[in-house]
Formats: C-alpha cells, sequence, structure tokens
C-alpha cells in the first residue's frame, strides 16, 4: 500500500492487440505506481463489458481504475486521479483522451475538454479509458442493479450508463485535465462504422436515462437530462444538426476531413434509429437496465 493510503488496481481489458506493450511500458512509469495491474485478455470475443467486469472481480484495490490496451497514460496519470478522489472526497475522477489519428484529433478538438479539475455535473467522467472508481460504490452498484458494466451495450454507452447510474446514487465526480493517449488509427470508413455503433449505444443510453428517471446524468443531450424544450424542438434541433449538420467545415484542416466527419454524423443517426426499430421490433430490450429483474 502506497503512503496515500489507496491500493490502487488497474484493469485492462485488451484483445491482445500490438498496442498493448506501449500501455503497459505507459503504466510501469507512473510516478504513482500501480499496487496491481489487472490484464483480461477476451480470447473469446466476449466484449468489453465483460472484460471489465471480469477486471473488477479479479482486483483487491479499494480504487478501480480502468483504461484500454490502445491507450498511453503520462507519467502522473494515477497520482493525479488518485489525488483528485482524496481531495475532493470523491467517489470517481477521469479526464479524457489525446487522438494521435488526424482525422479523431480534429472532431475531438471541435469541443475541447476543460483544462482545469472541476466537479463534474455529468459528461465529463465516465469514460473508461480512463477512470477511477471507489470500489465500495461499485459494489454497490452490482449489488443494487445486479450488474457493474451492462453487456447488451454494443462496445459503446456501457460505461457511461454505470456513471449516470453512479450519479444518480449520489456519486460526486471529479474531472482532472490529465489525459491519456489514445492510439487508434481511423479510415474514413472504419470511422463510419464506429459512429454506427456508437450510435446504438446512444439510443441504449436514451432508452435508460427515460427508465432511470431524473437523477441519471450522462453525456450532455436533448434526448435526455433536464432540456424542456417540447418534443417537436427536440425533434427539429437533432433532425437540422444529425441529418443535414453538422456546418462547422471551418474546424477542419481540410473539406475531405469535414466530409468524413459530416458523413459519420449520419451514420450515428443510422445506428441510432436502427436501434430504435429493434426496440419496437422487440428484437432489443434495456429492461435489465432498471434494477435486478
Amino acid at each position: 500500500m502506497s503512503s496515500d493510503g489507496h491500493f490502487v488496481s488497474v484493469v485492462v481489458p485488451t484483445l491482445g492487440r500490438g498496442t498493448l506493450d506501449q500501455c503497459r511500458q505507459a503504466l510501469e512509469r507512473q510516478t504513482r505506481p500501480a499496487d496491481e495491474i489487472v490484464l483480461v485478455v477476451d480470447e473469446e470475443r466476449r466484449g468489453a463489458s465483460w472484460a471489465r467486469n471480469e477486471g473488477f472481480r479479479r482486483s483487491r484495490g479499494d480504487l478501480v481504475v480502468f483504461t484500454d490496451d490502445d491507450c498511453v497514460p503520462p507519467p502522473e496519470w494515477l497520482g493525479s486521479l488518485v489525488e483528485a478522489i482524496d481531495s475532493h472526497d470523491a467517489v470517481a475522477a477521469g479526464g479524457s483522451q489525446i487522438e494521435i489519428d488526424p482525422l479523431l484529433a480534429e472532431i475531438r478538438n471541435r469541443q475541447p475538454p476543460p483544462d482545469r479539475t472541476q466537479i463534474d455535473p455529468g459528461g465529463l467522467v465516465g469514460n473508461t479509458a480512463n477512470v477511477v472508481y471507489r470500489r465500495d460504490w461499485l459494489s454497490r452498484a452490482v449489488e443494487g442493479d445486479g450488474y457493474l458494466f451492462h453487456r447488451s451495450f454494443p462496445t459503446s454507452g456501457e460505461d457511461w450508463e454505470l456513471a449516470g447510474r453512479l450519479r444518480q446514487m449520489g456519486a460526486t465526480m471529479v474531472y482532472v485535465p490529465v489525459h491519456v493517449e489514445h492510439l487508434r488509427r481511423a479510415s474514413p470508413w472504419n470511422h463510419c462504422k464506429h459512429q454506427f455503433v456508437r450510435g446504438i449505444g446512444i439510443a441504449y443510453l436514451a432508452r435508460a436515462a427515460r427508465r432511470r428517471g431524473p437523477g441519471f446524468a450522462v453525456q450532455k443531450s436533448r434526448l435526455w437530462g433536464n432540456d424542456k424544450s417540447p418534443p417537436g424542438v427536440k425533434w427539429l434541433h437533432l433532425i437540422w444538426h444529425k441529418a443535414i449538420g453538422p456546418f462547422d467545415i471551418g474546424s477542419f484542416s481540410s473539406p475531405s476531413r469535414f466530409g468524413w466527419f459530416w458523413l459519420g454524423e449520419k451514420f450515428q443517426g443510422a445506428g441510432y434509429f436502427w436501434a430504435q426499430i429493434k426496440f419496437a421490433s422487440g428484437l432489443a430490450s434495456t429492461d435489465a437496465l432498471v434494477g435486478k429483474s
């Protein structure tokens, strides 16, 4: 146990990608070393939710940190997260990512993250590439709902669903401006396919938010939260920005990069509506997202 009084477990789900060595080396260079690193190799491709649940089960720490096998944390990463937990008496702390892929970097920089530590009202802390949780609160989430990361999510959104549940339980979360380097490379078409899956995840989140009710604060969206606009206004706004826009070509270094970003937004919208069709037809359900069922 370190001088800060914590036993810190770092959980890394992996498919055995070549970037894993870079992630492990970065974890070994931490100024506040991890007390254990739990690598969960998903040989049967059961999904990141399964791997993170398994990592939590195997870990021993009172603080459980999550990152991915294609992420490279800076040396001060763990120390900054632990300090934020202690100084704010928080349940969770986390930051964002720095993209090395040019297209992904320009997309992320459209809405750069804050540059100061702050209490997160929702939408900043939850990304499992860069987050720490108190173990006792994760255990409470499992006890109350029967799961930690819900495995029905299509590899997108299950981490934010967990953050929303914990915040609804009264958890204080702290955003910390210490970011992990994300090594994922995205060809234009791979980006579009990823956005389609992300749209499905957003549909699951929206359904969970409606079922959970007030206090389930995830990322900012007109689909949930405190937006009191009439339903018609919400949908016109979404159609304008997703089906027709966005129009911020000035945020990109070239028309082609903007074009792939714009097309990716259409794929995200298509994924969202695809999930809604599956919900309506009974081919997909989020009933288990509310309590033990």
